[in-house]
């Protein structure tokens, strides 16, 4: 679709928007250089987001120095309000934030697999809780992201998946039926690597495999800065490649399945395929898959002989997926986010010595780095309201020229 002078000007206001955020406090003059816009346009630009209430004037005094105190330009966190969701397997966070990002209000609310077939008047339901403990409407509601630990679908208004659990969710048009303010649906996996891209430590590199491994498996490619599967969920399916018989664990871990689907990555390391061998093996009375998960890690701190086997399973069928990754990518940095970075050191340590063992290409150094975010952080669902104001979308049912 062609950009029209209109949307420019949007655009412009978020460029401009996001240099006042980055900077924290930058005068008009700087401003201007930085974006290459006119010193006259740099104040109409400015004038309008301060009338807007998305930045204020502050001053700033040198203490050797005399005279008139400089004025710069900062975002304003007193106006603007936005409300984010997290919805996964057993839990739904409601989180309040200003517009920098600060911490308002936060609830967390369970989910069993009972609520998954009303799903939508649960998160309502949440959500009139949530305000008894604040009063929603009086803080200037700008936008609301929701992110699904799971799958949506292609029009970006329902929720098809939490987990491995298919759901039907129209949760935007629901949402809509309590809030005028933009809803934005958008998958946790896809947020959490445009935060790490965008604002995280992840920011200058071009050439990166993201990973996520809890009850499911998520990956994408970012190669020379651009996003190697360009669907509109931004995912690489790997759950079906074929994973070599590395020890008897691959065939107790999937016992059930004929010799096609057994080998499948993801029936061989994802939480429900690991949770088979934790019970057989390191015997426990726990009921979720989140806390049985937890229990192998202790064991694994604690140095019990029998979770080492599992370990080295999933180590093997990890290193073996990255392997072949970089071997075809050249990619130098892995990202990986998972409840089981609880054991990071062991974790990291056996899948690096195998990828050096095995990779193709020997003069490759192979970083593995965690998330700068945990996997709640409300930056992630965050991060899909912070890209509308950046890219002046958002600033159009708001803002007017």
């Amino acid at each position: 679709m062609k950009t029209t002078s209109y949307d420019y000007k949007y655009q412009h206001l978020g460029t401009v928007y996001r240099l006042i955020e980055q900077f924290e406090l930058i005068s008009r003059t700087d401003l201007a250089k930085l974006s290459g816009f006119a010193p006259a346009s740099m104040t109409v630009l400015t004038k309008t987001l301060i009338d807007n209430k998305f930045i204020l004037e502050r001053t700033s005094q040198n203490l050797p120095s005399r005279g008139r105190p400089a004025v710069g330009l900062a975002v304003s966190p007193f106006y603007w309000h936005y409300l984010c969701l997290t919805i996964a397997t057993n839990k739904l966070s409601v989180t309040l934030c200003d517009l920098s990002g600060k911490l308002i209000q936060l609830c967390d609310y369970p989910i069993t697999q009972e609520e998954y077939s009303n799903l939508d008047d649960y998160i309502l339901s949440s959500l009139q809780h949530f305000a008894t403990q604040i009063d929603i409407e009086q803080k200037n509601l700008f936008a609301i992201s929701v992110s699904v630990v799971g799958k949506i679908d292609a029009t970006r208004r329902i929720i098809t998946q939490l987990g491995q659990h298919l759901i039907h969710c129209p949760i935007v048009d629901r949402l809509a039926t309590r809030f005028s303010q933009p809803i934005l649906l958008n998958e946790h996996f896809q947020l959490w690597f445009l935060a790490e891209s965008a604002l995280g430590s992840l920011i200058s590199n071009d050439n990166v495999i993201f990973l996520q491994l809890d009850d499911t498996v998520n990956l994408s490619v970012l190669l020379k800065g651009a996003l190697l599967h360009q669907d509109e969920h931004k995912r690489m399916s790997v759950d079906k490649m074929i994973m070599p018989k590395f020890s008897a664990l691959s065939d107790e871990i999937a016992e059930g399945l004929n010799d096609v689907e057994r080998y499948q990555l993801a029936n061989q390391v994802t939480f429900p395929a690991l949770i088979s061998l934790i019970d057989r093996y390191l015997p426990n009375t726990l009921t979720t898959t989140q806390d049985k998960i937890a229990w192998f890690c202790e064991q694994v701190e604690q140095k019990n002989d029998k979770a080492h086997p599992i370990l080295e399973h999933i180590t093997d069928n990890l290193a073996y997926m990255l392997m072949n990754l970089v071997n075809i990518f050249s990619t130098e940095k892995i990202m990986l986010n998972s409840p089981l970075l609880r054991i990071k050191q062991p974790l990291f340590e056996q899948i690096q010595a195998k990828l050096k063992q095995n990779l193709l290409l020997s003069d490759l150094n192979i970083d593995l780095v965690t998330s700068q975010y945990d996997w709640d952080s409300t930056i992630i669902p965050s991060i899909a309201i912070k890209l509308g104001i950046y890219e002046g979308t958002l600033l159009k049912g708001t803002i007017e020229f």
